[in-house]
């Protein structure tokens, strides 16, 4: 005879006695956690994911000035700002590790890019490597 956590081993998951499959769904619905764990804790009040985001040019810090390089990864917000047409605009909001300056980078379909809306500012040098990949 298999001991109760025994049975659970063989799935994973322990289910208490008082779920129910056909009411609850999921294990997840039951306990009312989600999927993403607390990346998503603000998913269903404000539509806010946390993901990580690389850089994808250089900036430089509006609080200190100094340069963030392309490739430096942050935990941002991500959220739903807008549409062009029936595509996304996306917004990820993180703080500069150099000063905790907040800064916003959206999606900018119409041009395939990505645009710094507020709290940094592309360097020449991002824009020139840009140039030259043209």
């Amino acid at each position: 005879a298999m001991s109760s956590l025994g049975a659970a081993g063989a799935d994973g998951y322990y289910y208490p006695p008082e779920y129910d499959g056909r009411k609850h769904g999921s294990l997840n619905t039951f306990r009312g956690t989600h999927a993403l764990g607390k990346r998503a804790a603000k998913l269903k009040t404000e539509g806010v994911l946390v993901i990580r985001f690389e850089m994808p040019f250089h900036v430089s810090c509006a609080g200190c000035g100094k340069r963030i390089g392309k490739g430096v990864r942050f935990n941002a917000e991500k959220r739903h700002v807008g549409n062009y047409y029936t595509t996304k605009v996306w917004s990820f909001t993180m703080r500069a590790p150099c000063c905790k300056q907040v800064i916003e980078v959206r999606t900018d379909p119409k041009n395939t890019e990505y645009v710094v809306v507020s709290g940094a500012s592309r360097t020449l040098q991002s824009l020139e490597e840009e140039e030259g990949a043209r």
